[in-house]
């Protein structure tokens, strides 16, 4: 039996006793029975085309498929389980699709500290502070990861503790239904972590954690709801081995303002820092010694009505030394269209431009079609 039909089998067998309960005690004890268990998916299925490294390809894709199980096991405790399969790229299993753990943790709520509200904390393979509050900004995680993470500085997910909450009560219902529901507290919200450091699948190398923090705050709740400014902070070294001056720094800090409102987003964004999550960003002849980096991201969604919707983006992004990752300048764009309930079908265009004369101009043309249920 291959991996990928084992987790699948025990994945099923760890959940069915619990979907069974659950039904049973729903349907005797009504909405407040515990345990109370609900399942997601979220599909990437691709065709793209193009031209990276100077080679021409052309290829049917699955960039990713989730599928996540939720369990509320008393009022205030809950747990999440989130199976990530994509294809193998490399080693002996190249080619293979393989499924691992993105997310299982427990949550605690905590309710509300005064203005501070809807308190929880995630301890196990846990949300990091930054990437799922992006991904509920800037919605198109389909076409690509984000600007931070596509560039290598860091995942989504890792091994640690995670305190959110937001600031304020929540913004009118009104603002929820038609904008964002997702972080939508009056005042802004918060995210505090610290993690192994190495990733939700990397192998820690080292004794150091990662702190990390993300401060949101919307300057105008009354006027412009939509509009917020984010920033982020990580302090750490990078996955390698070693301790001490041995081990490269990992430092991280960025800059966004947003703007959502009923017709559509707009995010710009400006990081710096040195080193990265994997520690591979050192200079050649020091493998203790970090690199610089620092870039901006621009992004804008426009919904011509119900369905019909137009995006794009630009980045710039500079590390240094430039060796086997030089600076590019990247500009994307697409139009995409909502069958319903989010699952969007969606026709991109993407063009990164070396700052190195003698690399060849990377494009890729994708079809892509988000399936979420």
């Amino acid at each position: 039996m291959n991996r990928s039909r084992t987790f699948g089998l025990l994945f099923l067998l760890l959940i069915t006793p619990f979907a069974r309960v659950s039904s049973q005690e729903a349907s005797s004890g009504g909405a407040d029975a515990f345990p109370q268990v609900s399942f997601e998916g979220l599909f990437y299925l691709n065709y793209e085309t193009g031209t990276e490294g100077g080679v021409d390809y052309a290829r049917f894709n699955i960039h990713r498929a989730y599928l996540t199980t939720r369990i509320r096991l008393l009022p205030k405790l809950s747990g999440r389980v989130t199976f990530d399969t994509s294809q193998d790229h490399e080693g002996d299993g190249r080619g293979d699709m393989e499924v691992r753990l993105k997310y299982a943790h427990a949550k605690y709520d905590f309710g509300d500290w005064g203005q501070i509200t809807g308190v929880g904390l995630e301890g196990g393979i846990v949300h990091t502070v930054w990437l799922d509050f992006e991904e509920h900004v800037d919605l198109y995680r389909m076409r690509d990861p984000m600007f931070m993470e596509r560039n290598g500085i860091f995942n989504s997910a890792d091994f640690g503790l995670t305190l959110s909450g937001g600031i304020g009560g929540d913004l009118p219902e009104e603002y929820r239904k038609e904008v964002n529901s997702h972080y939508a507290s009056r005042y802004g919200s918060f995210a505090v972590g610290v993690y192994n450091g190495a990733g939700y699948h990397g192998e820690e190398m080292n004794q150091d954690k990662v702190a990390e923090g993300r401060l949101t705050i919307r300057p105008l709740p009354e006027v412009l709801p939509g509009f917020q400014l984010s920033g982020l902070a990580i302090l750490g070294k990078g996955n390698q081995e070693g301790g001490g001056d041995e081990i490269p720094d990992w430092h991280t800090y960025n800059l966004m303002a947003s703007y959502q409102f009923p017709r559509g987003t707009l995010t710009a964004q400006y990081a710096r820092g040195k080193g990265n999550q994997k520690g591979s960003w050192t200079e050649p002849d020091d493998p203790a010694a970090a690199t610089d980096f620092d870039g901006y991201s621009l992004f804008g969604e426009y919904r011509l009505g119900p369905a019909w919707r137009l995006v794009a983006g630009f980045d710039d992004f500079t590390r240094t030394p430039g060796s086997s990752d030089r600076s590019f300048t990247r500009v994307h764009g697409g139009v995409g269209y909502d069958l319903g309930g989010q699952n969007i079908l969606l026709l991109d265009l993407d063009r990164l431009d070396w700052d190195d004369a003698d690399i060849e101009t990377d494009t890729r043309l994708q079809v892509v079609m988000q399936v979420k249920f």
